[in-house]
């Protein structure tokens, strides 16, 4: 055998060797995956229990006022406006410390989306305030655990029903499918829509969503930090007039602005604080990233 032979033959050993290597490697990876997914199932049926008294005082001053997505779409078709809350305006209304990635802490924002909320019963004939629905998933629990003291007096102050936050989100699209999608088309058939987004967002006027529109404008608005510049925003879009609908996707300062819009001092204007509305179609129905996933600004 030739010294080269010899060589390769050494080579394709190590190479075999490489790939049980590998493979086990691959099978301990998968083992450890599976068992820390049995861990925080475990964690979570745990975190249920010892949270049941809360979580069904959640439930109960929640849900029993929520509508579901479906209700909450007719709604907006009939020319409800709409405000909504995620996660992250609960944090950023209640935790003074928390910042989003793309909205730092800010009390003057902390304290506008209570007085939205505390005020709720004012507004209720036009706009709607949305709230998630009740999940007991880990990052949920938490939310609860953490906040529910201070949100529970913020939400006791109104009677109105609150509308459903995850119209925007992927699970209207994966539970209703098309229904979803004909829900949302019919708020903007033949319309003229505004859009307000972040310059360079990742806020997409896809087709699959928006071509039975009649005409589409967009205001930019900054990538983030977005509550600072309200008051310019509010000179700029008071002075249009030719848009029936205005789509907002600002994160905590859409949610205030879209009420601002819809309010008599906005112009009482069809607003809808839509979220990452293109991105949860994308992800639902073209396996896209989930919105958080994607980057803040777009690249060119």
């Amino acid at each position: 055998m030739s010294k080269d032979n010899t060589t390769l033959d050494t080579l394709a050993n190590l190479l075999t060797q490489q790939n049980r290597l590998l493979e086990a490697n691959n099978k301990h990876l998968t083992t450890i995956e599976r068992k820390l997914n049995e861990q925080g199932a475990m964690l979570e049926v745990l975190g249920r229990a010892e949270l049941r008294d809360l979580l069904a005082d959640v439930d109960h001053n929640i849900q029993r006022r929520q509508m579901s997505m479906l209700e909450t779409m007719q709604r907006v078709a009939d020319g409800y406006s709409l405000a909504r809350w995620g996660d992250g305006e609960v944090k950023l209304m209640l935790q003074p410390e928390f910042d989003l990635m793309f909205q730092k802490a800010n009390p003057d924002l902390s304290n506008d989306l209570a007085q939205l909320l505390e005020n709720y019963d004012s507004i209720s004939t036009t706009t709607m305030l949305a709230l998630p629905t009740l999940f007991t998933s880990r990052l949920w629990q938490g939310i609860w655990a953490e906040n529910w003291h201070l949100m529970k007096p913020i939400l006791q102050k109104s009677l109105s029903r609150f509308a459903n936050t995850h119209v925007s989100r992927p699970l209207f699209f994966s539970r209703h499918r098309d229904e979803a999608v004909a829900a949302w088309r019919k708020v903007w058939e033949q319309k003229r829509i505004c859009v307000v987004a972040g310059k360079g967002s990742k806020f997409d006027p896809i087709p699959q969503l928006f071509d039975n529109a009649a005409d589409l404008m967009r205001v930019d608005s900054l990538p983030a930090n977005a509550y600072s510049d309200i008051p310019r925003l509010q000179t700029v879009l008071g002075r249009i007039n030719d848009v029936d609908v205005y789509l907002i996707a600002l994160g905590p300062a859409g949610t205030l602005l879209a009420a601002w819009l819809a309010s008599p001092q906005g112009g009482n204007k069809h607003a809808i604080d839509a979220g990452h509305l293109a991105s949860s179609y994308l992800h639902v129905f073209e396996d896209a990233a989930m919105p958080e996933r994607l980057p803040l600004i777009r690249k060119a």
